[in-house]
């Protein structure tokens, strides 16, 4: 069957985590495209949309997210098992590549798509009591909407970066820009202002950096699931 799995991710590093992970996979690289949004759900949604003029069989969310749930930590694999946001939109992820994915044992969550960084412990929680989802990004609701408009099959597969009661610092705020790259003046005359920042950036890219491990070495296991599946 023709066709491709369109792959939007929200940073270049993901992307580049994403590309690793299929090439060490042996996966046929025209069977796949890639796009970074930016951490921006609307750019998330034009490049699912695009995929899907262009042929995609299925949308993938891949890359990093935030723990809502106390119980999940740094580095857990989860699966979006819905997708739901504020704006009332509810996602699920589909049937087969779900049970495709359960071979690898993900965690499967809720995620809650938001449209602003989710920074502080309370706003976490908050999230987490109102709308029950487990975990937060910036992506996959966009991407999930332009799936789910197409009924096309859609599916998140994401690592846990900052947990619960990590806080992200306003170093961080600043870091991710509308390429989806990373701002290092921004991050450093932040922590310049308030020096304290300096020992949480790097507890974050700790953490990052591991959860972005993960992503690369486990996510062309669960694509290469997903063309069986679909028979690309």
């Amino acid at each position: 069957m023709s066709g491709f799995i369109g792959i939007v991710c929200g940073l270049k590093s993901e992307a580049a985590a994403v590309t690793a992970s299929v090439k060490a996979a042996g996966i046929d690289e025209g069977k796949v495209r890639i796009g970074v949004s930016g951490a921006n759900a609307a750019r998330a949604e034009e490049i699912a949309q695009g995929f899907l003029n262009k042929g995609a069989a299925a949308i993938v969310s891949a890359g990093l997210c935030g723990g809502l749930d106390p119980k999940l930590k740094s580095g857990d694999v989860i699966l979006g098992e819905r997708v739901v946001s504020a704006q009332g939109d509810v996602v699920i992820a589909d049937k087969r590549l779900s049970e495709a994915a359960d071979r690898f044992s993900p965690r499967h969550v809720a995620i809650f798509g938001s449209d602003e960084i989710v920074d502080r412990v309370e706003k976490k929680a908050a999230l987490f009591r109102r709308y029950a989802a487990e975990t937060v990004d910036m992506e996959s609701h966009g991407a999930a909407r332009a799936a789910a408009r197409a009924n096309i099959p859609f599916i998140a597969i994401r690592v846990v970066a900052d947990g619960f009661d990590r806080v992200l610092p306003k170093a961080a705020l600043r870091a991710v820009t509308s390429s989806g790259g990373v701002n290092v003046m921004n991050v450093l005359v932040e922590c310049l202002k308030s020096p304290q920042q300096f020992e949480q950036i790097a507890m974050l890219g700790r953490d990052s950096g591991a959860a972005t491990e993960a992503l690369r070495r486990d996510f062309g296991d669960f694509l290469r699931a997903f063309l069986v599946v679909l028979d690309l």
